[in-house]
């Protein structure tokens, strides 16, 4: 059974288990030996091996004995052999993780209605509070040096000042890896509202009233930042799309970007400079 590493994906579906199933994850991520008893489990968590079963079964394993051959398998045969200690295996795996499950998650045709959306509007809006903002405001960098003009709104009162004024040409993008942003959402749905085309990027699986979503994915707890940033899956969408402009067969695109080197050049920032 070819997995992805399966602390990774029990931290990414954490969000979606039972109390009871949560204990069992818990249990499960804080062995780092990987030595798993099904009767020590049981009794430490006062749960059925029935339990233990289902657990298993809704990760997608025949049983746990199945799931707990992964584990081990997982944390002594790494992703990384030449990585010595578990912590830094464990960041490589997740990051692992977060690329490959956003790759499957990523919807084709949303993909190229958000393409299209951002090619098509006169002015394009960024929302993003907190971690979500400097994402914001990295969109804002890279699409304005393909020749777009983008404006990054990174709190409350921009987001909801600009979603009052917002007409049809204009797209309104907002960003919220925990799809509960509440500043956020209500000024894209503001935005919405008002005959702006809108776009959301997070990682929570529901319906939403927007143009289009595009999904990436989230471990558990990276909404506070811990081991993995939450910008990293957002950045992951944000580089396909500039890559579909930068490569774009027109050339337009490029040539915007290549000006841009060229006032920077010119004004004798260095090459080496994060802005170029």
């Amino acid at each position: 059974m070819a997995r992805s590493n399966i602390l990774s994906i029990i931290q990414g579906e954490y969000h979606t288990f039972t109390d009871v199933e949560k204990l069992v994850a818990d249990y499960i991520l804080n062995t780092p030996d990987g030595n798993l008893s099904a009767q020590n489990l049981c009794n430490t968590l006062y749960i059925s091996k029935a339990s233990l079963t289902r657990f298993a079964q809704k990760l997608g394993f025949s049983g746990f004995r199945e799931l707990k051959y992964q584990v081990y398998q997982d944390l002594t045969h790494a992703t990384y052999p030449s990585l010595k200690d578990s912590v830094t295996k464990s960041t490589f795996n997740n990051y692992s993780y977060i690329v490959n499950e956003t790759f499957c998650k990523l919807d084709t045709s949303a993909l190229e209605k958000a393409i299209s959306l951002i090619a098509n509007s006169n002015h394009i809006y960024v929302y993003g509070d907190g971690l979500s903002g400097y994402a914001a405001g990295e969109f804002m960098i890279r699409f304005k040096r393909l020749g777009f003009s983008v404006e990054s709104c990174n709190n409350d009162f921009m987001m909801q000042t600009n979603s009052a004024i917002v007409h049809s040409s204009a797209l309104v993008i907002g960003i919220s890896l925990s799809g509960d942003t509440k500043n956020t959402l209500t000024g894209l749905r503001n935005a919405h509202k008002n005959g702006a085309k809108t776009m959301l990027i997070t990682s929570k699986q529901k319906k939403y009233p927007f143009d289009v979503v595009l999904y990436t994915v989230s471990l558990s707890y990276m909404n506070s930042g811990m081991q993995i940033s939450p910008q990293l899956p957002i950045l992951i969408i944000i580089d396909i799309l500039f890559s579909h402009f930068i490569n774009d067969i027109s050339g337009k695109h490029v040539e915007k970007y290549q000006d841009t080197v060229k006032a920077l050049t010119n004004n004798n920032i260095s090459k080496n400079s994060p802005a170029l």
